[in-house]
């Protein structure tokens, strides 16, 4: 069947692809050193046809769930293709599920069908979903209490897989069965509200909760915009010609919001190469972006401030780097001092949002070296894509105290409010951030009665603190659940961890609440000292006398070797607060509870 046979909806998965595998079928669109795997437009359009109509032969219909277990790889990108094309959601799991963890998620998802490496985070995936087979008594899953569902697909040769397993390759070969209109029938019933992608939220302080996105929610506006005009689709093409033979290493799995945003960037905005990697490694990351001489680095301000502490570091040439993108929005002066400091960047780029809200705010800031001839087609592409919603100004964001998250969206509403009463707080005053706009989507199954997530008005409850200035920039100052109440003191953890950061001889700190029974909670750093470094506890309080009130200095200060990091590339709350009860010699109860 030729293409013109069928018309999908405007931005839709099946017509982006399509316009773009015509507009740069030749260009590289993600490479995956880590499996040697480089794929152009075509080849993707072609391959996620085929896996598509394999789908379809199994029976996968729009709203089914498709589970996916894999390492960052090519594969991975087309089985989230090929699920839109159809209206199937792709359900892109954590790779570092323990098996409780993935009977939970596969439980709360009910997919149709689950596609999984072999092995991955050093366990064996398949072993893990046999064992669950196992003990719910079922080979082919079709028990009730079994969260196994009945399609199981592996990437691996035909000879190593048994059943009820089957080889990856298998997939594509059921398209035969199907008939030549069966693609484009599903491709034409597409729709912008249609649900897109079921992401679970990190979990770094809680158990993970699933978001189900549609694919208006990661557009500018709610609904599409018109057909672009000669001069738009002129700008695209001079673009794409500009930006085809640069690339991009993004550091972000794609379970995680900013990492699926990433991949359907690059399916609407431009031709540009995305360099990814299999699982995070600051090594890795290091060495990709030597080898492909990437101009933008994508990630959370933890990764990158990883790879800079890297024992690596020095072995690779970053110069090619033109400039960074945060997909946290923790970037505060110290971060940004440090990469003045170690890399000649000329612009970075700061984001806010999360997996519930979408994006939320961002901003682009330009430094004061050089202008670089590839930033014109950059600065362009940004204005063009409508990726950025402001620029701000170097000086703006050393000054900020917290954290300065950029310009809040054009279609995005925010307001501050008083946490407990839920009064609008007026400008500069800080409260919690709360939002609205067409990217706010509900936890799978809420229901408006429920508290968290977004209210039946709409507005989500972000459980982020901050505030906006005078100019509108949305300034983000902490979490609400990680503020410490010490005698019915309220303690900010971030104040102090700027505070410890000040120091000479820290390299990172992390201060969460400990239980404690006179005040009830205690104040416990977590401080990770710089290579060489010989820091004395009472010397650290003393030094703290002189920033900040008796009662926030912390009353246990621990070293550790590293800060615990989520698969999501953010500190992981929970295991830094397990790590500091178990020096302290709290009972296990209290470590299960952190």
């Amino acid at each position: 069947m030729k293409d013109r046979a069928w018309t999908a909806p405007r931005d839709t998965v099946p017509e982006l692809l399509r316009n773009r595998a015509r507009r740069s079928p030749n260009d590289i669109a993600f490479s995956f050193p880590g499996f040697d795997q480089h794929y152009d437009w075509r080849t993707i359009w072609e391959e996620v046809r085929r896996l598509s109509e394999g789908m379809l032969s199994l029976g996968i219909r729009p709203g089914d769930r498709v589970a996916l277990l894999m390492q960052g790889r090519i594969e991975l990108v087309l089985l989230i293709f090929a699920s839109a094309c159809i209206g199937a959601v792709a359900v892109p799991l954590n790779t570092y599920s323990k098996k409780e963890e993935l009977r939970a998620l596969l439980a709360d998802c009910k997919p149709a069908a689950l596609l999984l490496d072999k092995e991955g985070q050093r366990q064996s995936y398949v072993t893990m979903v046999a064992e669950l087979l196992a003990e719910t008594g079922g080979a082919q899953g079709h028990h009730a209490e079994c969260p196994v569902p009945r399609h199981l697909f592996v990437l691996a040769e035909r000879a190593e897989v048994r059943a009820p397993f089957r080889a990856y390759a298998e997939l594509a070969e059921e398209a035969a069965k199907v008939g030549p209109q069966a693609f484009g029938n599903a491709a034409a019933g597409r729709d912008l509200r249609d649900p897109l992608v079921l992401l679970y939220t990190s979990g770094t302080s809680g158990k993970p909760k699933g978001v189900l996105r549609s694919t208006a929610s990661f557009m500018t506006a709610a609904r599409s915009p018109k057909r672009t005009g000669p001069a738009s689709a002129l700008l695209i093409r001079l673009t794409d010609r500009l930006t085809r033979k640069l690339s991009v290493m993004s550091l972000l799995p794609l379970y995680h919001m900013g990492g699926f945003g990433t991949i359907f960037t690059a399916l609407k905005a431009c031709s540009i190469r995305i360099v990814m990697l299999s699982h995070y490694s600051p090594n890795s990351a290091l060495a990709f972006i030597e080898r492909f001489k990437c101009r933008v680095l994508i990630g959370t301000p933890f990764m990158i401030e990883q790879m800079l502490s890297s024992e690596a570091r020095d072995k690779h040439d970053l110069r090619s780097l033109l400039g960074l993108v945060f997909t946290s929005s923790a970037v505060d002066r110290r971060v940004l001092d440090r990469i003045a400091r170690e890399l000649h960047i000329y612009f970075f780029m700061v984001s806010y949002g999360s997996t519930e809200a979408g994006a939320v705010a961002n901003g682009v800031c330009i430094t004061d070296r050089k202008p670089h001839p590839v930033l014109s087609p950059l600065y362009g592409l940004f204005m063009q894509s409508k990726l950025v919603s402001g620029f701000i100004g170097l000086q703006q964001f050393m000054s900020c105290e917290y954290s300065l998250a950029g310009k809040v969206d054009k279609n995005v509403e925010v307001a501050i409010v008083d946490a407990e009463t839920g009064a609008r707080l007026p400008a500069g005053e800080q409260g919690e951030i709360r939002i609205r706009s067409h990217r706010v989507m509900r936890y799978a199954g809420q229901s408006d009665a429920e508290d968290a997530g977004p209210s039946a008005d709409g507005w989500f409850r972000s459980g982020d603190l901050g505030y906006l200035d005078a100019s509108g920039h949305l300034i983000v100052t902490g979490r609400i659940k990680r503020i410490i109440s010490r005698g019915g003191e309220k303690i900010s953890p971030v104040e102090i961890e700027h505070a410890l950061l000040k120091l000479p001889g820290v390299e990172a700190a992390f201060v969460v609440g400990v239980p404690d029974d006179k005040y009830g909670e205690q104040v416990c750093a977590c401080i990770v000292p710089r290579r060489d470094a010989t820091l004395i506890t009472e010397k650290i309080r003393h030094d703290l006398a002189g920033m900040l009130s008796a009662f926030k200095i912390p009353a246990h200060i621990l070293y550790v070797p590293y800060l615990p990091m989520s698969p999501t590339g953010k500190i992981a709350v929970a295991d830094v607060r397990g790590l500091a009860l178990a020096q302290l010699g709290e009972p296990a109860e209290s470590r299960r509870n952190a």
